[in-house]
Protein backbone atom coordinates (compact mmCIF):
# COMPACT_ATOMS: atom_id res chain seq x y z
CA UNK A 1 0.00 0.00 0.00
CA UNK A 2 2.69 2.43 1.01
CA UNK A 3 4.57 1.55 -2.46
CA UNK A 4 0.71 2.82 -4.31
CA UNK A 5 0.85 5.65 -2.04
CA UNK A 6 4.34 6.70 -3.07
CA UNK A 7 3.43 6.43 -6.60
CA UNK A 8 0.48 8.56 -7.92
CA UNK A 9 1.23 9.51 -11.02
CA UNK A 10 2.34 5.84 -12.03
CA UNK A 11 -0.97 4.00 -11.27
CA UNK A 12 -2.73 7.34 -12.83
CA UNK A 13 -1.21 6.33 -15.70
CA UNK A 14 -1.63 2.56 -16.05
CA UNK A 15 -4.90 3.08 -14.90
CA UNK A 16 -5.70 5.30 -18.07
CA UNK A 17 -3.64 2.65 -20.12
CA UNK A 18 -5.88 -0.05 -18.64
CA UNK A 19 -9.39 2.24 -19.76
CA UNK A 20 -7.96 2.99 -23.02
CA UNK A 21 -7.33 -0.73 -23.89
CA UNK A 22 -11.28 -1.37 -22.94
CA UNK A 23 -12.10 0.73 -25.16
CA UNK A 24 -9.71 0.00 -28.07
CA UNK A 25 -11.18 -3.63 -27.64
CA UNK A 26 -14.99 -2.54 -27.28
CA UNK A 27 -14.69 -0.40 -30.42
CA UNK A 28 -12.96 -3.25 -32.13
CA UNK A 29 -15.96 -5.57 -30.87
CA UNK A 30 -18.71 -2.87 -32.03
CA UNK A 31 -16.84 -2.10 -35.56
CA UNK A 32 -16.46 -5.78 -35.80
CA UNK A 33 -20.44 -6.74 -35.17
CA UNK A 34 -21.56 -3.45 -37.24
CA UNK A 35 -19.43 -4.92 -40.10
CA UNK A 36 -21.27 -8.49 -39.56
CA UNK A 37 -24.14 -6.99 -39.38
CA UNK A 38 -23.77 -4.68 -43.01
CA UNK A 39 -22.51 -8.07 -45.26
CA UNK A 40 -24.99 -9.80 -47.13
CA UNK A 41 -25.63 -13.70 -46.48
CA UNK A 42 -27.86 -15.86 -48.78
CA UNK A 43 -28.87 -19.27 -47.87
CA UNK A 44 -29.06 -21.97 -50.51
CA UNK A 45 -31.37 -24.83 -49.28
CA UNK A 46 -33.16 -28.15 -50.20
CA UNK A 47 -36.74 -28.40 -49.66
CA UNK A 48 -39.98 -30.40 -49.96
CA UNK A 49 -38.16 -33.81 -50.82
CA UNK A 50 -34.55 -34.99 -51.80
CA UNK A 51 -34.67 -36.56 -55.39
CA UNK A 52 -35.08 -34.10 -58.64
CA UNK A 53 -38.50 -32.50 -57.52
CA UNK A 54 -37.57 -31.40 -54.47
CA UNK A 55 -37.30 -27.30 -54.31
CA UNK A 56 -34.37 -25.30 -54.34
CA UNK A 57 -34.98 -22.42 -51.75
CA UNK A 58 -33.43 -19.18 -51.60
CA UNK A 59 -33.37 -16.90 -48.28
CA UNK A 60 -31.90 -13.06 -47.43
CA UNK A 61 -30.42 -13.51 -44.37
CA UNK A 62 -29.04 -10.01 -44.74
CA UNK A 63 -30.11 -6.72 -42.47
CA UNK A 64 -31.52 -5.34 -45.89
CA UNK A 65 -32.96 -6.21 -49.36
CA UNK A 66 -30.89 -7.92 -51.89
CA UNK A 67 -31.37 -7.60 -55.95
CA UNK A 68 -30.68 -10.85 -57.18
CA UNK A 69 -29.59 -10.43 -60.61
CA UNK A 70 -28.46 -13.92 -61.93
CA UNK A 71 -28.50 -17.43 -61.19
CA UNK A 72 -26.04 -19.59 -62.24
CA UNK A 73 -26.15 -23.57 -63.03
CA UNK A 74 -22.87 -26.01 -63.31
CA UNK A 75 -23.28 -29.50 -63.49
CA UNK A 76 -20.06 -31.69 -63.12
CA UNK A 77 -20.11 -35.20 -64.82
CA UNK A 78 -17.30 -37.73 -65.24
CA UNK A 79 -16.42 -36.18 -68.75
CA UNK A 80 -17.84 -32.71 -68.98
CA UNK A 81 -18.14 -29.38 -67.08
CA UNK A 82 -21.60 -27.35 -68.12
CA UNK A 83 -22.64 -23.76 -66.88
CA UNK A 84 -25.31 -22.18 -67.71
CA UNK A 85 -27.46 -19.20 -66.75
CA UNK A 86 -30.46 -19.89 -65.49
CA UNK A 87 -32.42 -16.45 -64.53
CA UNK A 88 -35.07 -17.28 -67.07
CA UNK A 89 -37.23 -19.60 -65.98
CA UNK A 90 -38.32 -22.04 -68.66
CA UNK A 91 -39.91 -24.72 -67.15
CA UNK A 92 -43.32 -22.64 -67.63
CA UNK A 93 -46.73 -24.94 -67.91
CA UNK A 94 -49.27 -23.88 -69.93
CA UNK A 95 -49.36 -20.14 -71.19
CA UNK A 96 -46.51 -18.15 -70.16
CA UNK A 97 -47.98 -16.01 -67.71
CA UNK A 98 -48.48 -11.89 -68.56
CA UNK A 99 -46.38 -10.53 -65.27
CA UNK A 100 -43.01 -10.80 -66.37
CA UNK A 101 -41.28 -11.58 -62.68
CA UNK A 102 -43.64 -14.75 -63.00
CA UNK A 103 -40.86 -15.67 -65.79
CA UNK A 104 -37.88 -14.93 -64.43
CA UNK A 105 -35.65 -15.48 -61.03
CA UNK A 106 -34.43 -12.25 -60.91
CA UNK A 107 -35.96 -9.63 -58.54
CA UNK A 108 -35.65 -7.52 -55.18
CA UNK A 109 -35.71 -10.42 -52.32
CA UNK A 110 -36.53 -8.54 -49.14
CA UNK A 111 -34.72 -9.96 -45.05
CA UNK A 112 -35.99 -12.50 -44.35
CA UNK A 113 -37.90 -13.40 -47.58
CA UNK A 114 -37.50 -16.96 -49.23
CA UNK A 115 -38.28 -17.62 -52.54
CA UNK A 116 -38.50 -21.08 -54.71
CA UNK A 117 -36.13 -21.30 -57.61
CA UNK A 118 -37.59 -24.04 -58.97
CA UNK A 119 -37.11 -28.18 -58.74
CA UNK A 120 -33.49 -29.00 -58.96
CA UNK A 121 -34.52 -31.60 -62.20
CA UNK A 122 -35.92 -28.53 -63.76
CA UNK A 123 -32.59 -26.36 -62.72
CA UNK A 124 -30.67 -29.41 -64.44
CA UNK A 125 -32.53 -29.68 -67.56
CA UNK A 126 -32.60 -25.89 -67.81
CA UNK A 127 -28.40 -26.23 -67.88
CA UNK A 128 -28.90 -29.33 -70.71
CA UNK A 129 -30.16 -27.13 -72.80
CA UNK A 130 -27.69 -28.21 -76.73
CA UNK A 131 -26.82 -30.77 -75.11
CA UNK A 132 -29.08 -32.89 -78.25
CA UNK A 133 -26.96 -35.72 -78.10
CA UNK A 134 -28.14 -37.50 -75.32
CA UNK A 135 -31.75 -37.89 -73.29
CA UNK A 136 -32.83 -36.13 -70.52
CA UNK A 137 -32.70 -39.57 -68.54
CA UNK A 138 -29.27 -40.37 -69.45
CA UNK A 139 -27.56 -37.22 -69.14
CA UNK A 140 -29.30 -37.02 -65.31
CA UNK A 141 -27.79 -40.54 -64.79
CA UNK A 142 -24.40 -39.25 -65.42
CA UNK A 143 -24.56 -35.91 -63.41
CA UNK A 144 -22.40 -36.15 -60.04
CA UNK A 145 -23.29 -32.94 -58.45
CA UNK A 146 -25.24 -29.62 -59.57
CA UNK A 147 -23.41 -26.17 -57.61
CA UNK A 148 -26.09 -23.37 -57.66
CA UNK A 149 -24.70 -19.50 -57.24
CA UNK A 150 -26.79 -16.53 -56.64
CA UNK A 151 -25.18 -12.99 -57.94
CA UNK A 152 -26.82 -9.74 -56.64
CA UNK A 153 -26.45 -6.17 -56.02
CA UNK A 154 -26.76 -5.01 -52.04
CA UNK A 155 -26.91 -1.65 -50.20
CA UNK A 156 -24.11 0.86 -51.50
CA UNK A 157 -21.70 -1.73 -52.25
CA UNK A 158 -19.76 -1.46 -55.51
CA UNK A 159 -19.07 -4.59 -56.52
CA UNK A 160 -21.63 -7.67 -56.59
CA UNK A 161 -22.23 -10.12 -54.00
CA UNK A 162 -22.52 -13.72 -54.21
CA UNK A 163 -23.33 -16.98 -52.60
CA UNK A 164 -23.25 -20.86 -53.81
CA UNK A 165 -23.53 -24.08 -52.70
CA UNK A 166 -22.90 -27.61 -54.25
CA UNK A 167 -24.89 -30.54 -53.65
CA UNK A 168 -24.18 -33.94 -54.75
CA UNK A 169 -26.21 -36.32 -57.10
CA UNK A 170 -26.28 -39.86 -55.46
CA UNK A 171 -27.99 -42.30 -57.91
CA UNK A 172 -29.59 -45.35 -55.52
CA UNK A 173 -31.80 -48.09 -57.72
CA UNK A 174 -32.12 -45.03 -60.41
CA UNK A 175 -33.31 -42.51 -58.54
CA UNK A 176 -31.10 -39.59 -58.44
CA UNK A 177 -31.31 -38.39 -54.73
CA UNK A 178 -29.96 -34.33 -53.94
CA UNK A 179 -27.49 -34.20 -51.23
CA UNK A 180 -25.47 -30.59 -50.19
CA UNK A 181 -22.00 -31.19 -50.79
CA UNK A 182 -21.86 -29.08 -47.30
CA UNK A 183 -23.63 -27.70 -44.25
CA UNK A 184 -23.26 -24.29 -45.02
CA UNK A 185 -23.72 -22.09 -47.49
CA UNK A 186 -20.29 -20.36 -49.41
CA UNK A 187 -20.56 -16.50 -48.87
CA UNK A 188 -18.61 -14.78 -52.05
CA UNK A 189 -16.84 -11.92 -49.97
CA UNK A 190 -13.52 -10.70 -50.37
CA UNK A 191 -12.95 -8.33 -52.94
CA UNK A 192 -10.95 -10.50 -55.47
CA UNK A 193 -13.68 -13.17 -55.36
CA UNK A 194 -16.82 -10.31 -56.41
CA UNK A 195 -14.59 -9.08 -58.95
CA UNK A 196 -14.74 -12.40 -60.78
CA UNK A 197 -18.48 -12.65 -60.08
CA UNK A 198 -18.38 -9.51 -62.91
CA UNK A 199 -16.91 -12.40 -65.32
CA UNK A 200 -20.16 -14.33 -64.27
CA UNK A 201 -22.54 -12.08 -64.88
CA UNK A 202 -21.28 -11.55 -68.81
CA UNK A 203 -22.68 -15.00 -69.06
CA UNK A 204 -25.93 -14.07 -68.29
CA UNK A 205 -26.38 -10.26 -70.62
Amino acid sequence: MEWIANRPELISALTGLGMLLVWVIYLQVFVSNYRRQLRATLLITRGAGNGLEARCLLSNMSAGPVYVQSVIVTLETAKETLICPATDILELEGEAPSDPMQRTRQGPLASGEIRDIGTFGGLMRHALLGKAAKSDAEFLQSVHSITIEILGIYGSEDLPIGARRCFVVLHKDGHPLIQGQDLSTEQIRKRRERRRLITDLERDR
